[in-house]
């Protein structure tokens, strides 16, 4: 009986954080685009704004072992959500 023993990688979340880092910019870059044209779609400008300020400072923790910029990012990111609320709800 010939068995083989596969090794299993183990599965990183790094990557996970700089692709929705990534997708977020290029919404951001889409929507800001629209923006200039109508303002319709600015609390989803705004709300894509935060997210990615939530993602940076994940991921200046996670991969970049950088924690002095992380409580300004997550304080810009609650300003902008909160503002976005009391502004357009």
């Amino acid at each position: 009986m010939n068995t083989k023993i596969v090794e299993l990688k183990e599965y990183s979340n790094k990557e996970v954080g700089l692709l929705v880092q990534a997708i977020l910019v290029e919404l951001l870059l889409i929507f800001s685009i629209i923006n200039i044209f109508s303002n319709a779609l600015m609390p989803a400008f705004y709300a894509i704004l935060s997210m990615i300020m939530f993602t940076m400072a994940y991921n200046n923790v996670k991969i970049y072992k950088r924690k002095y910029l992380t409580p300004i990012y997550i304080i810009v990111g609650i300003f902008v959500a909160i503002t976005t609320i009391v502004e357009y709800l």
